[in-house]
């Protein structure tokens, strides 16, 4: 009986797998780019949502701290 070759487990094996297919390492990266910008995309959203909330409490509210 001869001896097989162990698959390394998890991580690993996915960082051999884009080191040795060319292919399999353009679709990781090309994917990872997309989530990359997708949060990217969330966190400028995010941020906007905050920067429209914050306007909205300072219309709200007189230099005094009273509510308008």
């Amino acid at each position: 009986m001869t001896s097989r070759r162990r698959e390394p487990p998890g991580p690993f094996a996915e960082l051999q797998r884009i080191e040795v297919y060319p292919a399999y390492r353009t679709l990781f990266l090309t994917e990872l780019d997309t989530a990359v910008s997708d949060r990217l995309a969330q966190r400028a959203a995010t941020a906007d949502k905050g920067s429209r909330a914050a306007e909205l409490l300072r219309t709200c509210v007189h230099d005094d701290g009273r509510a308008a």
